[in-house]
């Protein structure tokens, strides 16, 4: 049986290029880490997620975690941002470019509803348990509520968009059994309510 040493110095030296499949590796375990955490998150909430429970979900070592992320909060941080990204492309890929605005609205309120229906558990992260998490995730679902409501285009964006939030979460967090769809004409109405004029 050849050792293990003298197998490697009999192997060629590797190039830039077959080192690559390492980069992705890590983007995969990365991934990982990240769905982990979501789902994680929206089992046992923020307060419950611990990085050891993360790392056994993901099939992980704790090596590999503090490799990708400093702490649990950065970890939280960054998978709030990839489930907002994921939910934002649903939308831009949903949402027509022309159109009338009002048309425009129920599109994206249609789409929104129709992804926290498919994701549950990175709705739940976005929508419930981003306020929970501590000072840096809660910063972050403050600047995601900024920016739907510039998104709005409405004098009264800001307002609009956390009662949206808010019908979410209530949603979310209270369940009930019924699909986010349900809340459509809902939250059409609070986009779409007529503003009152200014004197």
């Amino acid at each position: 049986m050849q050792y293990l040493s003298q197998r490697l110095a009999a192997e060629p030296p590797r190039t830039r290029n077959q080192d690559a499949p390492r980069g992705v590796l890590a983007a995969g375990q990365r991934e990982r880490i990240l769905a982990a955490t979501e789902q994680l998150i929206a089992e046992k909430g923020c307060a419950g997620a611990t990085i050891e429970g993360i790392v056994k979900l993901a099939g992980v070592s704790s090596v590999t975690f503090y490799e990708h992320f400093r702490d649990k909060d950065e970890c939280f941080v960054a998978a709030f941002d990839s489930a907002v990204e994921e939910f934002s492309a649903e939308l831009r890929a949903a949402v027509p470019e022309g159109g009338s605005r009002e048309d425009r609205l129920r599109s994206g309120l249609a789409t929104l509803l129709a992804a926290v229906d498919a994701e549950p558990a990175r709705a739940r992260l976005c929508f419930v348990e981003a306020q929970k998490g501590g000072p840096r995730l809660r910063a972050r679902y403050d600047e995601m509520l900024d920016a739907a409501a510039a998104v709005l285009d409405d004098p009264l964006g800001a307002a609009i968009a956390g009662g949206l939030a808010w019908l979410l979460r209530e949603r979310l967090e209270l369940g009930g059994g019924g699909s986010a769809r349900e809340l459509l004409p809902e939250m059409t109405e609070v986009v779409l309510a007529p503003q009152p004029a200014h004197g």
